[in-house]
């Protein structure tokens, strides 16, 4: 089942991540106090270097990770270890925390791909160290991926729980992360931070949905099938653009994309597609480039098929 990750920006979707931090924190794993409303809030959630991820699995929130950066009234990790006397003065911070997913969902590839999501933020604006008091069990995950264990655990006096404290050096993020970071920062010239991740053999799109996304391919490939059947017409690949005909002629889908490979994708919706089509004249120029790469593959793919069929 395709997962797909967000920054929460609009009021639903920031609600949701009150509601779900809740469901978990609360409910669940019994950490805080539960609330009349359901919803799980800190000063930290009121200020602009604040960002939440969301996962999302057939539209349902099932899971958030904050990210805040290092401002003039400091970090959510300040009120729990004192991170700072183990890093320089010129470095840039970033605390990432409030990671939950509902239980049912909790899976080692949920949080690998919230994992590299919040790399790649990172690294895009400029951070050079990631601060985190986790749960040891989750804190396992992050020092394979290149956290540091600065100090012994220790129990947060709010909550009872056990807590590591972790630093990352974000230029020894391990192969596998810095890897995914390189392929989102080539692509990513819109500065988007939607992504969603596939399977092998599950459906990007099917035939006569409605089109309400466009797609660039970030890593992995995909077939091209004929609607209602397996015939292969054309495989697209990495850098390239797909479902973005639909958007602009309001036509369904005309056929069927499934993933050849573990893809990721980058996501954008129509309201974002035409923002920057009709809006941002060097965006614009760079999709069509990047559209007419895919028609021309696709032409001479058709060529190939045709020859191989006489």
């Amino acid at each position: 089942m395709p997962i797909n990750i967000v920054i929460a920006k609009t009021p639903k979707l920031i609600d949701e991540v009150f509601k779900i931090r809740h469901k978990v924190f609360s409910e669940e794993e019994g950490l805080l106090e539960a609330t009349k409303d359901k919803r799980l809030i800190d000063r930290f959630d009121a200020i602009p270097t604040s960002k939440n991820l969301i996962v999302m699995i057939e539209n349902e929130v099932i899971g958030s990770f904050r990210m805040t950066l290092d401002s003039e009234i400091g970090l959510p990790a300040d009120e729990y270890y004192n991170f700072r006397k183990h890093l320089q003065k010129d470095t840039y911070i970033m605390h990432t925390g409030m990671f939950c997913v509902k239980k049912e969902y909790r899976n080692p590839r949920i949080t690998m791909d919230l994992m590299l999501m919040a790399s790649y933020f990172g690294k895009s604006n400029g951070v050079t160290h990631v601060v985190a008091p986790i749960n040891p069990q989750i804190g396992k995950l992050l020092q394979r991926i290149g956290f540091v264990a600065v100090g012994e655990e220790f129990i947060d006096s709010s909550t009872g729980a056990i807590m590591l404290p972790l630093i990352l050096d974000v230029e020894e993020l391990n192969d596998f992360f810095m890897n995914f970071v390189k392929k989102n920062q080539l692509q990513d010239f819109l500065g988007d931070y939607e992504r969603s991740f596939y399977k092998k053999g599950e459906y990007v799109i099917k035939a006569g949905e409605d089109g309400l996304y466009a797609y660039l391919i970030i890593a992995g490939s995909a077939f091209v099938n004929l609607p209602h059947s397996n015939e292969t017409i054309a495989e697209i690949k990495e850098g390239e653009v797909f479902g973005e005909l639909a958007l602009l002629t309001d036509e369904v889908r005309s056929a069927d994309i499934v993933a050849s490979s573990d893809l990721q994708v980058m996501t954008l919706s129509k309201p974002i597609f035409i923002k920057y089509f009709f809006n941002q004249p060097q965006q614009a120029q760079k999709l069509l480039k990047l559209m007419g790469r895919r028609t021309q593959t696709l032409i001479t793919q058709l060529e190939e098929l045709k020859y191989k069929s006489e």
